[in-house]
């Protein structure tokens, strides 16, 4: 299944440069080939948390700027209506484009060869200066919408004693990131009504030492009981969690042969519904405050002082795992929009040389990510578990509730 050709950078920090390729690319259209522009552009740093953020405001542009022009379906957040026989496909590039350029200004110029490749391919005319003029309202609408949903606020954080707090962990004790990610404005979800957590287990019961125990012993980074495909999939999913889920989704899309319409949808609902998961997982990681694996294990009476995990330990809270919540978000809607469990995606990181992960199914995905974050000694089993429970469910919200935006 797994074929592994990683140097040591594997297992260096997660602020890391990647670069990130999905294998077996197929039938494209002007939405799924959007969807690789914007991944790439947010490649850099690689921060699954603030990429979600873009990729649901690029995918919510591509909706609107869709629904436009083709008066099917509600509008999500803009409501503009593009005169008859409007180009889609100009339409979806100036919609992404002019996203993009704002939230990710550094690559522009990629950006601006991607749209005059894009332009290029449609044929001059009114058809498609519509198409232009719909798609930069929508960016622009929509941009001025989310400036104020409080991603840059400023809060502080202060690590508190004793045990069961996060602490700054080792080797480079860096601060913790985005403490005010919680309080960012969702994209669907509108209330935390039916979203709580069952909370880290008590210190000291036996759910705490299970977990204590298979971190302990799975996650060490020179394990005797991790398996080699094991490591190869901890290593695996240290890649910007979108990554293989919109790979996933683009597989899905192109054996189903979907529209131009159903792939804005379909999009729109996986970026949402993601992003809105770190939203929701991030509020709890700082409400918790619950320490990391490397911490609790050092610090125990029969632990060990020395102990080191396979992969170099996020800067936030244990609780719960942003990846496993994120996996557990695409996954409801991804099984809800194709009616299926089935996927026959395969993706490569970093590409073309690296390790490679195929799977068949959603769901498969997310067990993998459950068991990868505890195997690569960063989260215990039960910030995983009940992380992918609750993005589950935050799916099934976006399922139900899209088009209607969050408001702010």
């Amino acid at each position: 299944m797994t074929r592994i050709r990683v140097a040591q950078m594997l297992v260096a920090p997660a602020l890391m440069a990647l670069v990130i390729q999905p294998t077996g690319r197929a039938r494209a259209d002007a939405v799924t080939d959007w969807n690789v522009v914007a991944i790439n552009a947010t490649a850099v740093p690689p921060n699954s948390i603030l990429q979600s953020r873009v990729l649901a405001t690029v995918h919510g542009a591509i909706y609107d700027a869709v629904r436009a022009v083709d008066q099917k379906s509600a509008a999500h957040a803009v409501d503009l209506k593009g005169p008859a026989g409007t180009s889609l496909d100009a339409a979806v590039a100036a919609a992404a484009h002019g996203v993009l350029v704002h939230l990710a200004p550094n690559e522009k110029p990629a950006l601006d060869a991607a749209l005059n490749t894009a332009l290029s391919k449609i044929a001059d005319g009114g058809s498609k200066t519509d198409g232009i003029s719909i798609g930069s309202q929508v960016a622009e609408k929509l941009v001025a919408l989310r400036s104020g949903d409080r991603a840059d606020q400023k809060v502080g954080f202060t690590a508190q004693a004793g045990l069961g707090f996060y602490q700054l962990t080792p080797p480079h004790s860096a601060a913790p990131i985005l403490p005010q990610w919680g309080g960012v404005t969702p994209f669907v979800v509108r209330s935390r009504s039916g979203l709580e957590f069952k909370g880290p287990p008590p210190h000291g019961s036996a759910e705490f030492v299970r977990d204590f125990d298979e971190v302990r012993s799975l996650g060490a980074r020179n394990s005797t009981t991790r398996t080699a495909d094991q490591t190869a999939a901890a290593i695996f999913w240290t890649v910007q969690t979108a990554v293989p889920w919109h790979a996933a989704a683009r597989a899905a899309s192109a054996a189903r042969n979907l529209s131009i319409a159903e792939n804005a949808k379909v999009f729109a609902l996986l970026s949402m519904a993601t992003a809105d998961s770190q939203i929701v997982g991030f509020e709890e990681k700082y409400k918790r405050s619950h320490w990391r694996p490397i911490t609790a294990i050092r610090a125990a009476t029969n632990g060990d002082p020395t102990w080191e995990p396979l992969l170099v330990t996020p800067p936030h809270p244990d609780y719960p795992s942003a990846h496993a919540m994120f996996s557990g978000a695409a996954e409801a809607v991804l099984r809800a929009f194709f009616g299926s469990d089935e996927v026959n995606v395969s993706v490569t990181f970093p590409g073309p040389f690296g390790v490679m992960r195929r799977y068949g199914s959603f769901s498969e995905m997310t067990r993998e990510v459950d068991n990868a974050r505890v195997w690569g000694g960063i989260h215990f089993r039960s910030a995983d578990k009940d992380g992918s429970d609750v993005g589950r469910k935050i799916g099934e919200i976006a399922v139900r509730d899209f088009p209607k935006p969050q408001t702010n």
